[in-house]
């Protein structure tokens, strides 16, 4: 006879659920206020469903955040495999962090809440490690591929690293710089990578927060999404 599993009439989907609603209360109510009963109702479950998949509290904050990294990562590796051109690569993996998907309201306030916990928890410390080290190793590679020896493609990549999260602070925690702005001054920095590098300068289109889209992939655009799925 058939017994049921330990998990037999839960969800699919419900892991997902908690994640969805443990976001929604850090959006809301901040890290500090979370509780299984909050994130119970916000997500539409059970307080037992929610000790069923996440053991504690600290588990539930690390998947939480570890969901946010996984889909910039997956944002992340779908440009690196769409785009030939490393100059471009690094421009668009710039970009994604300007979109109004990571702007939004509930995004944008749970992303500092990451870094502000990364001191506390070690667990989310190695999280950010990961997260920080692999968006270096990828620039630094495109950097690379553009002829920038190895020790200057890491200081450039460690800078570029540097302005994303600088001008994406000013503009949407201090709104002390646009949207056009931000544009404009990534522009510059992408003008001077191109002039050491022999390359055509990227303008990017202010009617659509974006660059221009390229046409087919290559082996090298295989090339440098498997760099970053091996990072």
């Amino acid at each position: 006879m058939h017994q049921p599993s330990k998990n037999s009439g839960i969800a699919k989907d419900t892991p997902q659920d908690i994640i969805n609603g443990v976001l929604s209360v850090m959006a809301k109510e901040g890290i500090a206020n979370l509780t299984t009963k909050l994130v119970s109702k916000r997500a539409g479950v059970s307080t037992a469903s929610i000790h069923y998949f996440f053991d504690t509290k600290d588990v539930l904050i690390y998947e939480a955040f570890g969901y946010m990294v996984r889909s910039l990562r997956e944002e992340t590796i779908a440009i690196r495999r769409s785009e030939s051109d490393p100059l471009r690569r690094i421009a668009r993996s710039l970009e994604v962090h300007f979109s109004p998907f990571h702007l939004a309201a509930d995004f944008s306030i749970i992303w500092p809440q990451f870094w502000a916990y990364s001191g506390a928890d070690e667990s989310v410390a190695r999280l950010m490690h990961i997260f920080s080290i692999r968006m270096i190793s990828n620039s630094t590679a495109d950097l690379r591929e553009l002829g920038y020896s190895r020790a200057a493609a890491r200081m450039k990549a460690i800078e570029l690293s540097a302005l994303q999260r600088g001008l994406w602070i000013e503009r949407r925690l201090a709104l002390s710089v646009n949207q056009e702005e931000c544009w404009r001054i990534l522009e510059t920095t992408l003008a001077t990578i191109a002039k050491e590098t022999g390359r055509t300068a990227l303008k990017f289109n202010l009617k659509t927060n974006a660059i221009d889209r390229p046409v087919s992939p290559t082996c090298s655009q295989q090339k440098a999404a498997n760099h970053d799925q091996s990072s």
